[in-house]
């Protein structure tokens, strides 16, 4: 029998979602920093498509183990300790893997990050969850997302400048101490130990009280599938076509551009139109911005593309989690929001996986794997809303 878990008391204070975006802000920036240069990296250095796609996946493997296991390690050690460690250990990896000579080495190196990496996710949106009560949280998100697109838009931008100036390993170090510099931050984090051991059967009552945050689970990885073949293959593909680091660098930070001034919209308008109301069109939106990339050659071309497939898509990572935590019960909010970040990262995983083996006959076909996740995603999403639920979160 599963004994109900206390709920870990609500910490309301405006300023507190605006540390929190701080860290996710440089947190995604860091992860940023080198996605204009990872996979030319590893071109470089002779892999094939097929271990440039399971080097980069590795990671989300490993993230989306260390994301269902959270809530066990916040129980044994506080949610401050595991962010701590969370970015100590993603510094390290992040210096040590353009260090690493063996393909083996690759692979693990970015185990480990990942690994490192999944205490972050679930706690910072626990804690932003938490930050206030339930009719506030579209606005909290909102800013929260409004954080994290600057990261994504500073990320590639000083990437790729320093991999075209410097060395396309210069990015890494510059990861790694993206992730020391928010040390400090973690004091934010409250110490708290959510109460709950046994993550597996915290997640077996999650799903049981709220079967809906399964099927938005579902959907999440469907939409990090395609996200992640556009930032795998969009860079090889622009330098097959004559791009150089700084210009794709400038593609992925227009991308960034669209995704800030897209939440700052939708943080204004989200008393009369949240965000998860926009989902269906949003992930159409994806969906086709990945199926054209092969269609395009020039840098404009790839530029607006991005640009607008970012703006149109930005709704859904705001809606997704705000629909997530709304029907998940509040004792139960890291092992929802575990779960939530476990699928997308499934989806980072597979994506590159899945787009790398589909390479090795062209690169163009890595990109068709875009639409066909975005079928099943609509559907899913347009049989959710026609389904009742209780607000419980």
């Amino acid at each position: 029998m599963t004994l109900p878990v206390p709920p870990v008391p609500t910490a309301s204070s405006p300023w507190r979602v605006h540390a929190l975006g701080f860290i996710a802000m440089g947190s995604i920036m860091s992860i940023m920093l080198i996605s204009p240069v990872i996979p030319l990296y590893l071109d470089q250095r002779g892999l094939p498509p097929v271990h440039v796609g399971g080097v980069i996946g590795t990671m989300s493997l490993a993230l989306m183990a260390a994301e269902v296991l959270a809530l066990g390690v916040t129980s044994w050690v506080g949610r401050r300790l595991a962010v701590i460690v969370a970015l100590a250990g993603s510094a390290l990896m992040f210096a040590w893997f353009p260090l690493t000579v063996s393909l083996a080495g690759m692979y693990a190196t970015r185990f480990v990050l990942g690994a490192a990496r999944g205490m972050l996710w679930p706690v910072a949106f626990a804690e932003v969850a938490e930050a206030g009560p339930l009719d506030q949280r579209a606005g909290q998100f909102s800013l929260f997302w409004l954080y994290f697109g600057i990261g994504q838009l500073l990320g590639p931008l000083i990437g790729g400048l320093l991999g075209e100036k410097l060395s396309l390993t210069a990015p890494f170090f510059a990861a790694a101490l993206a992730s020391l510099l928010l040390l400090p931050a973690a004091g934010i984090i409250r110490s708290v130990r959510d109460d709950s051991p046994n993550p597996l059967r915290s997640y077996a009552t999650l799903l049981a009280r709220a079967p809906a945050v399964g099927r938005i689970w579902l959907v999440t990885m469907l939409n990090a599938v395609a996200f992640s073949i556009m930032m795998t293959f969009l860079p090889l593909h622009a330098a097959a076509n004559g791009l150089s680091t700084a210009e794709i660098g400038l593609i992925f930070t227009g991308g960034g551009v669209a995704f800030i001034v897209a939440q700052a919209t939708l943080g204004r308008i989200a008393h009369r139109i949240p965000a998860e109301r926009l989902l269906v069109p949003a992930y159409v939106i994806r969906g086709l911005g990945v199926a054209v990339v092969p269609l395009l050659t020039s840098f404009q071309a790839l530029f607006v593309v991005n640009f607008l497939t970012s703006f149109g898509a930005a709704p859904i990572p705001n809606g997704l989690s705000m629909r997530v935590s709304a029907r998940s019960p509040r004792e139960h909010l890291v092992a929802a929001m575990g779960g939530f970040n476990a699928a997308a990262d499934l989806g980072f995983f597979l994506g590159p996986v899945m787009g790398g083996i589909l390479a090795g006959w062209g690169l163009k076909w890595a990109f068709a794997i875009g639409p066909l996740v975005t079928l099943p995603a609509v559907m899913w999403l347009i049989a959710d809303v026609t389904r009742p639920h209780p607000e419980i979160g």
